[in-house]
């Protein structure tokens, strides 16, 4: 055995000699911390995880360009002059991966499906009044009022009904037929996911043939994936190791994305302290944001108060809570908490890179300032499910270390605001007429100037109320092998979009 390990070692020593080939990228291989809840877009209860591997399978009514403006994809519309109707007309031809053609009827199909199960969805859609098929190919959105968001919010992705009625529910949830560059070839639930181009797609053809996406949640086994030429690219690269990464040559590609990491108050339950402004507050100044960011996360994410300059209603008066913990314990006694209290903190570690460490950072400046904390790691589902039900059930007190869509998004001003703090939104548990009001005012405000105006009263309320307190803008870092790169499309949530890797020609 001594013998044959010699001259095992010696073929590999000969073979490390020889000139590189030239390795071939027909195939790719992308470790990502994000598992689909569901194969079927159309009954995603968290759309963001989904995404990430799923908007190479499914696409939409229409698409964004990589600066996240929106773009025709599979139909041109034409939206009426009051904004109350919205006509699109599918471009004949277009095929699922089923090989059905999509029509007018399928829009209708999917509008409906994602209606009855996506929750975050009926949010999106509630201003459309109804939908009329004109013909095979013309559909026309009646609206009940006009809507600025409406291509930010609705994100109508696209299911054939013909296949649906074919196959049935089992067989539509576990097989889906999207009309992305994509198909689903294989999927081992908390492994993998193959996917392989199809060749019917009616836009460019993708360079990349075939890819699998491994699930890893572990932050360093995704990066130790990397490092040993088990995976191309992976997502979400722990922020400490930018640094390393880089020096060790591997390419980095950074940008900002959504969520805004933020201390998130449920503010629907009065007997909580924290239903108090001046105790959330004292909380703003209790946590150091800026030394978590320098410190923790090596100086990668950005911070601003609320939006970001450039972004409609961005108020540059806003500033960070300063850090003062002797502040803080004057505020928590003149609020009527002089020796603290007790505060649950919930986190998701499997969505984004950060949050774990973040809460724990939380929790030990809290406890300086009397606040003793407790914190629960969830899925980030189970996240959700809780939200929901602390909407109704007010005896649930919840804080979190949340996700919240607020600064450089790719998404409106607005339909941040929607999302994030509008009260009837599925999983927002904080009510202020203030911000309903205001947002349902801008949305059917077409003068930008005005709306401008309307959202930053609205950012400035929220502000002022401490209605979340923000820690870290986040930065979606893409680290992959010297010869790859990849452009992230701006806009909600990182996606790990194939048909935007190109790679480098080698000789």
């Amino acid at each position: 055995m001594t013998g044959f390990r010699a001259l095992l070692l010696a073929g590999f020593l000969a073979l490390a000699a020889l000139p590189a080939r030239a390795q071939s990228y027909d195939h790719l291989t992308v470790a990502t911390n994000a598992e689909p809840d569901t194969l079927d877009m159309l009954t995603s209860v968290f759309p963001p995880l989904s995404y990430v591997i799923l908007r190479n399978v499914d696409e939409m009514l229409w698409g964004y360009n990589n600066d996240g403006t929106v773009r025709p994809t599979v139909a041109d519309w034409q939206v009426s002059p009051d904004a109350m109707t919205i006509t699109f007309h599918i471009h004949p031809g277009i095929k699922f991966h089923s090989g059905d053609e999509l029509t007018a009827d399928d829009v209708v199909f999917s509008f409906n499906r994602q209606l009855a199960n996506t929750p975050s969805f009926r949010r999106k859609a509630r201003l459309v009044a109804k939908l009329d098929v004109l013909d095979k190919y013309t559909l026309r959105f009646d609206m009940k009022q006009p809507d600025v968001t409406f291509f930010d919010g609705d994100q109508i992705f696209l299911g054939s009904k013909a296949y649906y009625q074919r196959v049935g529910e089992k067989e539509f949830m576990t097989h889906p037929s999207g009309v992305g560059p994509y198909r689903i070839t294989g999927y081992d639930p908390g492994q993998y996911i193959d996917v392989q181009a199809f060749d019917g797609y009616y836009g460019p053809k993708p360079k990349v043939k075939s890819a699998r996406f491994y699930i890893v949640k572990d932050d360093e086994t995704r990066v130790a994936k990397l490092k040993a030429g088990e995976a191309d690219i992976i997502t979400n690269l722990p922020y400490p190791q930018v640094g390393e990464m880089e020096q060790a040559g591997f390419h980095l590609v950074k940008f900002p994305a959504n969520p805004s990491v933020s201390i998130v108050f449920d503010l629907l339950t009065p007997q909580s302290p924290w239903h108090k402004r001046e105790v959330r507050e004292a909380i703003a100044h209790a946590v150091d944001a800026n030394a978590i960011i320098k410190g923790l996360f090596h100086g990668v994410p950005y911070r601003y108060p609320m939006l970001a300059p450039g972004e409609e209603g961005y108020d540059p008066t806003l500033k960070d809570y300063a850090y003062d913990p002797a502040l803080a314990k004057k505020t928590l006694a003149e609020a009527g908490y002089p020796n603290g209290f007790k505060m649950p903190i919930y986190y998701s570690a499997t969505s984004f890179y950060g949050f774990r460490q973040a809460a724990e950072s939380v929790s030990l400046y809290l406890s300086a300032v009397g606040i003793q904390c407790e914190l629960h790691n969830q899925e980030a589902v189970q996240g959700l499910q809780l939200a929901r039900r602390a909407q109704t059930d007010h005896s649930i007190e919840l804080v979190s270390v949340g996700a919240l869509p607020i600064a450089n998004t790719g998404l409106t001003s607005l339909d941040m605001l929607t999302i994030a703090f509008r009260s009837t939104a599925p999983s927002v548990v904080s009510h202020f007429d203030e911000v309903d009001d205001g947002i349902e005012k801008a949305l059917g405000e077409r003068d930008k100037v005005k709306r401008a105006a309307i959202i930053k009263g609205v950012v400035d309320f929220l502000y002022n109320q401490v209605a979340v307190i923000k820690l870290w803008d986040s930065v979606s870092v893409y680290a992959m092998k010297k010869g790859v790169d990849y452009t992230p499309i701006a806009h909600r949530m990182p996606f790990m979009l194939l048909k935007n890797v190109s790679i480098a020609a080698k000789s």
